[in-house]
């Protein structure tokens, strides 16, 4: 019972009211008074904390104090954020391009034709879309071959100011080929077998433009010639030459051999073999109709 008393005591004198005044201290007079009890302190309490939560939202809401404390992301601070959010936007999307752009000179480099670019379609979607082989276009009648001592043939055309010119295409090195140029089941070139390590030379004169290796292909380079024409080889095992360097037709640019891409080992040496491309313009050509093997 007597913890119910004190409980009691508790809520009556919770809710009892208490006078204060204020008095003359010459006349003692009462000249103001006010009734007041601990739950109406606390209510008060309450209503006040709770207009100064509301205000204090309210500036924080619509004036910008916030950005006037240090570190604290404020107003100004989000919109900073947001800039560089649409940077960071623009600046994917503009590394998407050049994706398509790398893309297509790699397809018009494999004798693919780059895909147009339209309205409705988005940079995901044409950089997912396939491209087709197109066919080869060879116009023989600009180029008459005629054998060389070498192994060489000499290729006839015509310079940019109309007169008659003529240049000479080496063979790599000299082999067997193993595997002819058909680019419908996807053979832009042909396969070389040769005995042990041999020299890889440049078929005619031009500039290393890519020099780079990979397990399944080794080394792999391309020279680019004149009037538009490239040449491309791998399976090499190893490159003396880099990119940028210029080279005349018959240098040698590297060797096929020795411990890369060997085939069979026997008696009279390493038999290896190593891959040729020629484009033109974009197009893969025979190897075999412009030189010997």
């Amino acid at each position: 019972m007597g913890f119910l008393n004190v409980i009691k005591h508790i809520v009556v004198n919770f809710r009892r009211k208490h006078r204060v005044s204020f008095r003359d201290p010459h006349s003692d007079k009462e000249l103001w008074c006010m009734f007041f009890s601990p739950l109406n302190i606390l209510l008060a309490s309450l209503t006040v904390l709770i207009i100064t939560f509301v205000a204090v939202m309210t500036v924080v809401a619509y004036t910008p104090i916030l950005d006037l404390i240090p570190g604290y992301p404020g107003n100004k601070s989000r919109q900073v954020l947001l800039h560089s959010v649409m940077r960071l936007d623009s600046l994917e999307r503009q590394i998407k391009m050049w994706q398509i752009y790398e893309r297509d000179i790699s397809l018009i480099m494999e004798g693919k034709r780059p895909i147009s670019v339209t309205a409705s379609a988005t940079v995901d979607s044409i950089l997912k879309s396939p491209a087709a082989v197109l066919p080869p276009s060879l116009v023989d009648s600009l180029f008459r071959a005629s054998m060389g001592t070498s192994g060489s043939l000499v290729v006839h055309g015509r310079a940019t100011d109309g007169k008659p010119t003529a240049f000479e295409l080496y063979a790599p090195s000299r082999g067997v080929v193993v595997d002819y140029f058909d680019p419908s089941s996807g053979s832009n070139g042909v396969t070389v077998s040769v005995s042990g390590e041999q020299p890889i030379v440049a078929v005619t004169d031009g500039v290393m433009v890519l020099s780079t290796w990979s397990p399944a292909e080794g080394y792999i380079t391309q020279l680019q010639h004149g009037g538009s024409m490239l040449s491309v080889y791998k399976r090499l095992s190893r490159l003396i030459k880099k990119p940028g360097d210029r080279v005349k037709a018959g240098e040698v640019i590297g060797y096929v051999g020795g411990t890369v891409h060997s085939d069979v080992v026997s008696p009279e040496g390493v038999k290896t073999s190593y891959n040729y491309e020629l484009w033109d313009n974009g197009t893969p050509v025979d190897p075999e109709s412009y030189m010997l093997f």
